[in-house]
């Protein structure tokens, strides 16, 4: 099978899903197009993968699951019959159901899984207080993803037609994650409403005037807003957001290690 170029596809708040995916991308050492599926309003366009072409797919993991976002942003990507890499980015708790769910998606979009794979991120709860993979995708990681991305290439070459790949996870999915409606909050006194947290929030729910003002509804608790403020202005108090972090740094502060399936 002969592969004309490369489509990186991603959904990547803060960044790892990017990350991982330019890593892949250098190992198979081809052509390549980006498709930024994390822009606010990116739901809107709509893209096509050609037969020729390799898509390399990344979503991050929240719960085990695909998040609602990122699944209806992919759903804006269409295959004819084309290769697809998929990558599901966690925070080195479980990825759970998250990947056969980004198979399924990706496969009625007409796309064909010739592999996958679990990479870990830093998780988006992250901080001095609670270290959940601080810095994830590190330099070791981003040699594995290299690596994985060669080996893929060796094996499109060698296919004629694509087998039907298995990778882990159940059916039906695991139940999504829910919970009140919850969002960062601005320390007044060090945000100097520079407007970024609302220029990096993928859904559109931070406005920036004389003051900041935060839509909970629409927010995903991705944390893009508190990773890229300047000042540290935007933060977490709600108590089930702190509560989680501190367990997830309790409990899941071992590295785990890539998984790959092909």
């Amino acid at each position: 099978m002969d592969i004309s170029k490369i489509k990186l596809v991603y959904y990547s708040p803060t960044g790892t899903g990017k990350r991982t995916v330019e890593a892949i991308r250098k190992g198979m050492g081809i052509d390549y197009d980006v498709i930024d599926l994390t822009p606010a309003g990116s739901e809107m366009k709509n893209h096509a993968v050609a037969k020729d072409e390799l898509a390399i797919i990344a979503a991050p993991v929240y719960s085990g699951r695909i998040p609602a976002v990122a699944a209806e942003r992919v759903r804006t990507v269409k295959g004819d019959g084309s290769p697809a890499v998929l990558v599901a980015v966690y925070g080195n708790r479980e990825f759970e159901d998250a990947l056969i769910e980004l198979k399924d998606i990706t496969e009625e979009l007409g796309f064909k899984t010739v592999a996958g794979s679990a990479f870990i991120g830093q998780h988006s709860f992250d901080s001095e207080e609670t270290p959940i993979a601080t810095n994830r995708p590190d330099g070791e990681d981003v040699k594995k993803a290299m690596d994985f991305g060669a080996k893929v290439m060796e094996k499109v070459k060698g296919l004629g037609e694509i087998p039907d790949l298995e990778v882990p996870g159940d059916r039906p999915y695991r139940k999504s994650g829910g919970g009140d409606p919850r969002s960062p909050e601005t320390d007044p006194d060090s945000c100097i409403l520079c407007g970024m947290c609302a220029r990096m929030c993928p859904t559109g729910c931070v406005e920036v005037s004389d003051l900041v003002e935060t839509d909970k509804e629409k927010c995903t608790a991705c944390t893009a807003c508190v990773q890229n403020c300047p000042t540290g202005a935007r933060h977490w108090k709600h108590e089930g957001i702190l509560g989680a972090a501190k367990w997830l740094a309790t409990n899941f502060g071992a590295r785990k290690e890539p998984e790959f399936f092909l």
